[in-house]
């Protein structure tokens, strides 16, 4: 039987990451965040001779506890700036111009 990893503690930092927005802010930083992974990802795969299967989504589970702690540091690091960049065009978006 396999045995299958998940990181609790990292993935506990990615819920007090994004606990401050909105559920369609949550969601719009997710999609973006795991699309470019998998597009980081699929780029890496199709390099492979032969190329290997394409990602269509994240893994959830992993065998190993480095390959589990690797993508969800990556992931949380990737969350971080784009959450970061949607604080920045809000701010933007707020700023009034006083004449």
């Amino acid at each position: 039987m396999n045995k299958y990893i998940r990181i609790k503690e990292e993935r506990d930092s990615l819920i007090k990451i994004i606990e401050n927005l909105t559920f369609e802010e949550k969601k719009q930083v997710l999609r973006k965040v795991d699309q470019s992974m998998i597009n980081s990802a699929n780029k890496v795969l199709a390099n492979d001779n032969p190329p290997s299967e394409l990602l269509t989504k994240l893994p959830t589970k992993f065998n190993s506890e480095v390959h589990a702690k690797a993508m969800q540091l990556g992931r949380n690091l990737f969350v971080r700036a784009e959450v970061d960049e949607l604080f920045k065009r809000k701010r933007k978006d707020n700023i009034k111009v006083v004449k």
